[in-house]
């Protein structure tokens, strides 16, 4: 399982997605304004997300 706030930051991505379909700047501005740290969550995923059992 992932830590919370790495859920937390999954959810707020995808809700991200109904404002901007794509990862453009806009889309990624509004993430960081919702996570100012998200970078910090993509840096576990991609670290850790091989860990993870669905």
């Amino acid at each position: 399982m992932a830590p919370q706030r790495v859920i937390d930051y999954v959810v707020v991505h995808e809700m991200c997605h109904m404002v901007h379909l794509n990862h453009d700047r806009s889309f990624w501005r509004l993430v960081g304004k919702i996570m100012p740290d998200y970078k910090e969550m993509e840096n576990w995923l991609a670290l850790s997300s091989w860990k993870m059992t669905v």
